[in-house]
């Protein structure tokens, strides 16, 4: 499914990061993930396939910050 994503939708691959936009990503995914098993593909697959690896990084900032401290 993730690499289906991947290849029909291009992305952004600058340096570019909207901190917005990480912080409610992060909030989405620890809402539909942390203490749960499974994972919510939708949320997932949305990131991992649309978000540039800055973003992406971002958005494990983001997560860390917010819920490992």
């Amino acid at each position: 499914m993730i690499l289906l994503a991947c290849v029909n939708k291009p992305r952004y691959e600058g340096p570019e990061v909207d901190r917005e936009m990480a912080a409610k990503d992060a909030k989405a995914l620890y809402k539909v993930g942390e203490k749960k098993l499974g994972t919510h593909e939708k949320i997932s697959v949305k990131n991992f396939s649309e978000r540039s690896n800055a973003q992406l990084i971002a958005i494990n900032t983001y997560y860390h910050d917010m819920y490992d401290g």
